[in-house]
């Protein structure tokens, strides 16, 4: 019968043996201390103060003990940590004392046995010692001569690049670069089309209702310029409006462009505010008559009321499209 033997080491049951006594003192304490809790008032259950006076002793008890250890390391100081050697360093260290015990064990070679024998230099390279650091076999030096001269570029073996390679391979880089920034100026180039045909299909479909084709054929002309550059003057247009249009659609319809054409690209509310003063100028004033000043305008630009006629679009994140296509298709719906 196979039989196992089991070792219980005295450094693990000591430690709770007496963890073990140390419950059962508190486990008494806390019957007595539960018993007297109890007789004075009736409120909570026995059983529970019974629970809670154990818990609380414990934890008393586990923290008295952290503390006298800490306590107890701090004076008396911790333990020198003894260093071991790495495995590393034992097999590197196994083949010199190999060496040490062959070389005690050889028997003694006579005197008048000669021991040097002539080795020619091609056997000399062929026994060279491998590194025992390492798993690669030695290099002989006939091969690293032939290595170094296939890897100099100096050598006679490997032709250097003559002067009208050199000057093909520097055009074919630059013929690269410039196709590439070709590319980009024509991305950029069909990005602002697109744009630009966007903002006009939005004009045409906000102001078709409130004005006729050569009003709105105008009106654009203007807004094209202004998508142009920032910095456009446009020339006053009286237009004749078929509703009530006031100040606040065309600020709302110049609100939207501008955001789609980027504020920080110089499309700020200032400079909304002056575009939509120096184009509208008949409907640009309060009622007393007098013309809004450029301030007022670009402070309000997202004021809103029920009654107005062209609303405010705000795009979508990283987006440049209107809102009106959703719009034509909840309609038809």
């Amino acid at each position: 019968m196979y039989c196992k033997k089991v070792c219980i080491s005295t450094s693990t049951v000591l430690p709770a043996a007496f963890f073990a006594a140390i419950s059962a003192v508190a486990l008494v304490v806390s019957f007595m201390a539960a018993s007297y809790l109890y007789a004075r008032s009736t409120l909570i259950p026995y059983s529970v103060l019974l629970a809670l006076s154990f818990i609380l002793i414990e934890l008393l008890v586990v923290v008295y003990f952290s503390l006298l250890s800490e306590f107890s390391s701090s004076i008396f100081g911790k333990k020198k940590d003894i260093p071991v050697p790495d495995q590393a360093d034992i097999v590197q260290a196994a083949p010199a004392q190999l060496i040490d015990a062959q070389a005690d064990s050889a028997p003694p070679v006579p005197d008048n046995v000669s021991i040097t024998q002539p080795v020619h230099e091609e056997q000399a390279e062929s026994l060279q010692v491998p590194d025992p650091r390492t798993d690669e076999p030695a290099i002989s030096s006939s091969q690293e001569s032939a290595s170094s001269t296939r890897l100099d570029p100096a050598s006679p073996d490997v032709p250097a690049p003559t002067p009208a390679q050199s000057e093909e391979t520097n055009k074919k880089i630059v013929e690269l670069m410039n196709l590439s920034a070709g590319e980009q100026q024509k991305r950029r180039e069909k990005f602002a089309q697109d744009r630009k045909e966007i903002m006009q299909e939005y004009i045409y479909y906000s102001l078709g209702p409130l004005l006729d084709e050569q009003d709105i054929l105008a009106v654009w002309l203007e807004y094209e310029g202004w998508i142009s550059s920032s910095t456009y003057q446009p020339k006053p247009r009286l237009c004749k409006w078929k509703d009530k249009v006031t100040s606040r659609d065309v600020r709302h319809l110049t609100w939207n462009i501008a955001k789609r054409m980027g504020m920080e690209n110089g499309y700020k509310s200032e400079t909304c505010g002056r575009f939509v003063k120096a184009m509208f100028p008949d409907l640009c004033v309060k009622r007393d008559g007098s013309p809004c000043t450029d301030s007022y305008l670009s402070q309000n630009l997202l004021e809103e009321k029920p009654n107005d006629l062209i609303k405010i679009d705000k795009p979508e994140p990283h987006s440049i499209a209107f809102h009106f296509r959703n719009m034509e298709m909840k309609q038809a719906v």
